[in-house]
């Protein structure tokens, strides 16, 4: 599987713009929002079926006998995906990782394990360093805002919290789904324990999806109404100076453009 090349900056109406996403990263978000919006949209008035909204919403969403369907629909595309995407990171960080090192005769367990923690996914003491100079930044003991990397660890924890989410909810989800089945070898008290962490669960990711990772992405003041890299897979020079700026300045001087680097904001 070859990974189409994209370039680093671009130029549009002479303005900048960072590489992101893939297309093939910005699909699967696309499938993540759709479904997570979805399953709220269906699973919410069920569980607070007593609040005034919740007949008006589950009606909108097709009645009783439809929204639960979508549901399982949703629920089981979601569910996909995560298999998939997991398999894809294996695939990637094989390819890309372990073959280079046992081509070159370097395949230990450490290098390897070097490895894994050097994606830039995973978080390292950078992040933690990064955490530190934001509150040191926040409460007036320095005037230079943190300089993320390629991901920060917003980012992390906002790749992470579905992420790890997603397991707790799918298979909890997926037995109430099929209750009448698993009752057969299973005790009540069980669905009971599945409902709640399936329910709970699925407000705690609702609430940080859709205050949290939507405020950073979309509604905060340089954000609103719309950010647009989930699109596009491209980010602004000014906000990649705001947000990115330790690779801002990587990928400019990779570029060739060191006499061209902006201070931060």
């Amino acid at each position: 599987m070859s990974m189409p090349k994209y370039k680093k900056i671009c130029e549009r109406n002479g303005k900048r713009y960072f590489f992101r996403f893939s297309l093939h990263q910005r699909l699967q978000h696309v499938v993540v929002f759709t479904t997570v919006i979805t399953l709220s949209l269906t699973g919410f008035p069920l569980k607070y079926h007593d609040k005034a909204w919740a007949e008006p919403l589950i009606n909108f969403m097709g009645g009783i006998n439809v929204a639960p369907v979508l549901h399982h629909i949703a629920g089981s595309i979601l569910l996909g995906l995560f298999v998939y995407h997991t398999i894809y990171w294996i695939y990637l960080f094989y390819t890309r990782r372990v073959l280079p090192l046992k081509r070159a005769g370097d395949l230990t367990l450490g290098n390897v394990g070097r490895e894994f923690l050097n994606q830039p996914m995973i978080p390292n003491k950078k992040d933690f360093y990064d955490l530190i100079d934001m509150f040191r930044y926040l409460l007036y003991f320095t005037n230079r805002p943190p300089r993320y990397d390629r991901m920060s660890w917003k980012e992390k924890f906002d790749y992470y919290a579905p992420y790890w989410g997603i397991p707790v909810l799918g298979p909890a989800g997926f037995i109430l789904w099929w209750r009448d089945e698993f009752t057969h070898f299973l005790p009540g008290i069980v669905l009971n324990a599945l409902y709640i962490m399936h329910t709970d669960e699925a407000l705690l990711a609702a609430l940080f999806i859709f205050f949290v990772h939507w405020y950073n992405v979309h509604y905060a003041p340089e954000k609103f109404p719309l950010g647009t890299v989930f699109i596009t897979g491209y980010l602004s020079e000014d906000d990649m100076i705001h947000e990115h700026y330790a690779e801002y300045v990587k990928v400019m001087t990779e570029q060739g453009l060191q006499d061209e680097i902006k201070p931060q904001h």
